[in-house]
């Protein structure tokens, strides 16, 4: 069973009641903690030859999968998954809250799955894209693109596992990916490259400039692609370049999305304030996950 995150809060609801305003306050306390508790995380650590890494795997229940035992789900993979859940594991304590919003009663019901990230050098960043990544503030530095390494062992072997392990419905038509910044990039690239294994992705802040022109040169010939799609980029968006190069190369890649007028439900975000932290896309979290999973079979 999966621990709550740490809350402002007493967590014996009880124990502080003074007047009427505390005895509400408490009793959300008490209900929310009991929500949490109901999404079963489960993490582990594995070694991926395919990757030549470690990797903590976090697999997230959602609410109703113990008391419906002939229920399937569909599947959300998403990355850099050490920062969905735990502050403790997390890159500067920040979480994207996933465990706080799939316990949301307004937010449809799903199955997490997700690998922590390479920590070593620029593995991260030869993961997280299909293509050699280029920097316009830095361009002596470039990623040697391994995504298809990432993405064979995710769509791959990963999937079948967690088919077999776990009541899923494992039709691409049910088959979600999400990220951000450059988690955001492999997500694109999964829709249009593995549109055979995944239906929908998100790419929240997305670093389309590390390969604006492939990618640019990928959806513009593409034969394939996925159902939905959701992007965003902040307004305030300080990552590994200055917000400039995340807006006009989200900008581009939308427009290009648009000029093919393919049949994918899609809608492109500039989000006033954005920045370049989990913190800003928790808050948004719901409302892409509810845009995402519109049609999902499971409410």
């Amino acid at each position: 069973m999966g621990k709550p995150n740490s809350l402002p809060f007493c967590l014996n609801p009880w124990s502080r009641i003074q007047n009427a305003r505390d005895l509400v306050i408490n009793v959300r306390a008490f209900f929310y903690v009991k929500m949490l508790k109901m999404i079963d995380i489960i993490k582990t650590k594995r070694w991926v030859d395919r990757l030549n890494r470690d990797a903590y795997l976090y697999v997230a229940l959602p609410r109703s999968y113990h008391e419906h035992p002939n229920r399937r789900y569909p599947v959300l993979y998403a990355h850099d998954g050490h920062n969905l859940f735990y502050p403790e594991d997390s890159y500067g304590g920040v979480t994207w809250g996933m465990q706080e919003t799939m316990a949301r009663d307004d937010v449809p019901e799903f199955i997490v799955v997700a690998l922590s990230c390479a920590v070593k050098g620029n593995a991260r960043l030869e993961e997280y894209n299909v293509f050699d990544s280029h920097f316009p503030s830095h361009p002596t530095w470039v990623a040697r693109g391994r995504g298809h390494d990432y993405l064979s062992y995710v769509l791959g072997p990963l999937k079948d596992e967690i088919d077999g392990l776990y009541r899923t419905l494992p039709e691409r038509e049910h088959t979600y990916m999400i990220g951000s910044s450059m988690g955001g990039v492999i997500s694109l690239e999964a829709g249009f490259l593995y549109s055979s294994k995944v239906g929908h992705i998100a790419g929240l802040s997305n670093a389309f400039y590390a390969s604006i022109h492939d990618l640019s040169k990928m959806i513009l010939g593409a034969s394939t692609y996925p159902f939905s799609m959701y992007l965003d980029t902040g307004d305030q968006e300080e990552g590994l370049e200055v917000t400039s190069s995340y807006v006009s190369s989200n900008r581009m890649i939308a427009q290009h999305i648009h000029e093919r007028h393919l049949n994918i439900r899609f809608q492109y975000q500039e989000i006033k304030g954005g920045t370049h932290h989990e913190s800003s896309w928790r808050e948004r979290l719901s409302s892409v996950l509810n845009f995402l999973f519109l049609n999902s079979p499971i409410k």
